[in-house]
């Protein structure tokens, strides 16, 4: 059983919880501190820009918008096509990050 990627909608997130979706089993959620990217390049944070929250570099696009369109049933075409300035090479990059955390923890 393999898992589907980040982008396949293998993942969701759910209240600060990555759900992870593999093939044939029952769900499993793992604990993710949404808040610290501090290591993801394709984000960046200022006090002085949406209440200090993480956006994707160059934008006012919060990264938890990314998790709650996939959340609910989005694809990352479409988030890049419904927020200007975010690419899908960004989008990419904050799933892998969170894939990596999770492989480490």
């Amino acid at each position: 059983m393999a898992r589907r990627s980040l982008w396949e909608g293998g993942y969701a997130c759910q209240h600060r919880k990555i759900v992870c979706i593999v093939e044939g089993t029952f769900p499993e959620v793992y604990s993710y501190d949404m808040s610290d990217w501090s290591s993801c390049p394709a984000v960046e944070r200022d006090p002085n820009k949406v209440s200090g929250s993480w956006v994707f570099r160059g934008t006012r696009v919060p990264v938890s918008a990314l998790f709650e369109n996939l959340e609910d049933g989005g694809q990352l075409s479409d988030f890049v096509a419904w927020f200007p300035g975010v690419t899908l090479q960004q989008a990419r990059s904050v799933l892998e990050h969170v894939a990596h955390t999770l492989e480490a923890a």
